[in-house]
C-alpha cells in the first residue's frame, strides 16, 4: 500500500504530481483512512461510555487561551512539516553515490516530526496532524465543532508541502530520458 496512514500525507504525495500515488488511488486511501478514524472513534466512545472519562470531551479545537486561527495555523504548519518530510525522505530517488540502498532513516525522520509536532502544539490545538485522527477524536466525543476547520487547515498544509517539494526537488521531476538509469525510486 505504500504505508499510507495519514490522509494529509496522501494528499501531499498525490499533489506532488510524480505518479507515486495516482489521484484515484489516493482518494481510495484517504477514504479508507477516514473510515478507519471514524470506526476507531466509535470504539473509543463505547469503551469510555462507562469509564472514568465518560463525559469528558477531547474534541479537536483550540485549547484554552488560543484562538481557532492560531490552532489552525499550527496544525497547518506541522502537517506541512510531516508531509514535506515524507515527500523528501520516503518518495525520493536514491542517489547513485549512496553506499546502501536501505533507507533506515525514513521511520526516524517521520516519527521525529510527529513527535516534535505533538509536543510543540499539543497544548495549542491538540496536535492531531492527521484528518483521520481528528475525525476519530471528534467521533469519540460526539463533538464536531472544529472538525471541518481542522481538516481544511491540515489539507492546506499538505498542499503547501506538495508545492514546496516541487520547488525544492526539481530533479525528481525529470523525464524518463533524463538520466533515469542512475536512480532507483523508493516509495513509502
Amino acid at each position: 500500500s505504500g504505508a499510507h496512514f495519514n490522509p494529509a500525507v496522501t494528499l501531499a504525495v498525490v499533489s506532488a504530481g510524480r505518479g507515486n500515488c495516482p489521484p484515484k488511488e489516493g482518494l481510495m486511501y484517504a477514504a479508507t483512512q477516514m473510515v478507519a478514524g471514524l470506526v476507531a472513534g466509535l470504539l473509543c466512545a463505547i469503551f469510555h461510555a462507562a469509564g472514568p472519562n465518560r463525559g469528558k470531551s477531547l474534541a479537536p479545537g483550540p485549547r484554552s487561551g488560543y484562538s481557532p486561527v492560531t490552532a489552525g495555523l499550527v496544525e497547518m504548519f506541522f502537517t506541512f512539516v510531516v508531509a514535506y518530510v515524507v515527500l523528501a525522505v520516503a518518495t525520493t530517488k536514491a542517489l547513485e553515490s549512496w553506499r546502501t540502498k536501505h533507507r533506515f532513516h525514513l521511520g526516524l525522520s517521520i516519527a521525529s516530526c510527529m513527535t516534535a509536532g505533538g509536543f510543540a502544539i499539543g497544548g495549542i490545538s491538540g496536535g492531531a496532524l492527521n484528518p483521520a485522527i481528528a475525525l476519530g477524536i471528534a467521533t469519540e466525543s460526539f463533538h464536531w465543532g472544529s472538525l471541518l476547520t481542522y481538516i481544511l487547515w491540515q489539507a492546506s498544509g499538505a498542499l503547501l508541502a506538495g508545492v514546496c517539494f516541487r520547488i525544492t526537488h526539481p530533479e525528481e521531476f525529470k523525464g524518463p530520458n533524463e538520466d533515469e538509469s542512475k536512480v532507483e525510486t523508493t516509495t513509502f
